[in-house]
C-alpha cells in the first residue's frame, strides 16, 4: 500500500478475525492472525484480546490511544472458511496488497459458496448411521438412525435461524433424538422387527455432541488461553448436559406412559 490507512488495515484485520471465529476457529489462532495482519502494516504495539464472542483491538495510531471492539458470537462451523481467511491473512501480510483488493476477498469469505441444506442433510445422516454400524447395530439400526440423524439435524438448523438459545436448542435436539429412536423401536416390533433403543438414538446424538468445541477450548487452555479455553469447554459441558436432559426426559415420560422399558 502507497499510503498505509492504519485504521483501515485494522478494519480488515478484524474482520477476517471475525470470520474465522464465527466459523469455529481457535481463540488463539484468531489473536495471532489479527495481530500478524495489523503488525506487518503498522510499527506501534498491538494488542489483539480474544474471547468466544467477542475481539479487543488496542494501538496506538499518532501516538492516541485507539481500540476497537466488536462483539461475534460463533454461529457455525466451517473449516473451509478458516483456511480461506488463514490465507488471506498471509497474503495480506506479504504481499502489499491494496485495500480494494482485500475488500474483495473479504467479501468473498462473506458470502463464500456452502453445501446445499440436501447435501448437508445426506452426509449428517451417514455420520450417525455409520456410528451405529461402528458401535455393532444392524443394516436395520443403521437406517433407522440414519433418518433420525438427519431429521435431526435439518430440526436443530431450523432451530439455529430462529435464534434459538443453545441450551434450549440442545435440549430440544436431545428430546427429538430420544423421540424418533423409542417411536422407530415401536414401530418395527409392530411387524415383528427387533431393534436395539441404544444403537438407534445413539446415531443422531453424536451428531449434535460438541467434539469440536471441546477439542478447540483444550487446544486454547494449551496455548495459554485460559480464559476463552474454559468458556469453550463449559460450552460443550452444558451441550452435553442439555442433550441428555432431553434424553431423560423422553425416557421419564416414556417409563410412565408404558412402564417397563427393559425390552427396548
Amino acid at each position: 500500500m502507497a499510503e498505509i490507512n492504519i485504521k483501515k488495515v485494522i478494519s480488515i484485520a478484524l474482520e477476517t478475525g471475525r470470520i474465522m471465529l464465527a466459523n469455529g476457529a481457535e481463540v488463539y489462532r484468531v489473536e495471532e492472525t489479527i495481530e500478524r495482519m495489523i503488525v506487518s502494516k503498522h510499527s506501534a504495539p498491538v494488542n489483539v484480546f480474544v474471547v468466544s464472542t467477542g475481539i479487543i483491538v488496542s494501538t496506538e495510531i499518532d501516538g492516541d490511544p485507539y481500540t476497537v471492539v466488536d462483539r461475534t458470537p460463533s454461529t457455525s462451523l466451517d473449516l473451509e472458511v478458516i483456511s480461506r481467511a488463514n490465507a488471506f491473512s498471509r497474503l495480506f501480510t506479504d504481499d502489499d496488497m491494496t485495500e480494494e483488493h482485500a475488500e474483495i476477498i473479504l467479501q468473498g469469505l462473506r458470502n463464500h459458496p456452502r453445501f446445499p441444506d440436501w447435501v448437508r442433510y445426506l452426509f449428517s445422516g451417514a455420520a450417525g448411521g455409520f456410528f451405529v454400524l461402528l458401535s455393532g447395530g444392524t443394516f436395520i439400526e443403521f437406517l433407522s438412525a440414519y433418518i433420525a440423524s438427519a431429521l435431526v439435524v435439518m430440526f436443530s438448523d431450523t432451530l439455529t435461524k430462529e435464534n434459538m438459545n443453545f441450551f434450549i436448542k440442545n435440549i430440544s435436539g436431545g428430546l427429538m433424538a430420544a423421540g424418533l429412536a423409542l417411536v422407530t423401536v415401536l414401530f418395527l416390533r409392530l411387524f415383528g422387527i427387533f431393534a436395539s433403543y441404544n444403537h438407534i438414538v445413539v446415531g443422531p446424538l453424536m451428531t449434535l455432541v460438541p467434539g469440536v468445541a471441546l477439542t478447540n477450548g483444550i487446544r486454547d487452555l494449551i496455548s495459554g488461553e485460559l480464559i476463552a479455553g474454559s468458556v469453550k469447554i463449559m460450552e460443550a459441558l452444558f451441550i452435553a448436559i442439555a442433550l441428555a436432559f432431553g434424553v431423560g426426559v423422553v425416557l421419564q415420560l416414556s417409563l410412565a406412559i408404558i412402564g417397563d422399558l427393559s425390552w427396548i
